[in-house]
């Protein structure tokens, strides 16, 4: 199964989603209306590390572990596509 792991941006912290289908052609999840939104699965949070300027993992769900470093080096408003 393609998915696509999306660090979405926010004020103070990010959160991290599964979305269970792959982005089109230059497609992002934030062009995605929120109705559509029902299948994500919040699957971190991050939050700034202002002293090391990088965002830190407070929380991982389980089954995402594997893709811990990932999500940890990506930027507010990444995504990329895994297979599962």
């Amino acid at each position: 199964m393609t998915t696509t792991i999306y660090v979405a941006p926010g004020e103070s912290q990010c959160r991290v989603y599964a979305i269970p289908y792959a982005m089109r052609p230059g497609q992002a999840p934030r062009d995605i209306s929120p109705q559509y939104r029902k299948d994500w699965l919040e699957i971190a949070l991050l939050r700034p590390n202002y002293r090391e300027q990088r965002l830190e993992v407070v929380y991982i769900y389980p089954p995402y572990r594997i893709y811990r470093d990932d999500i940890a080096n990506a930027g507010a408003g990444e995504f990329w596509t895994v297979e599962e």
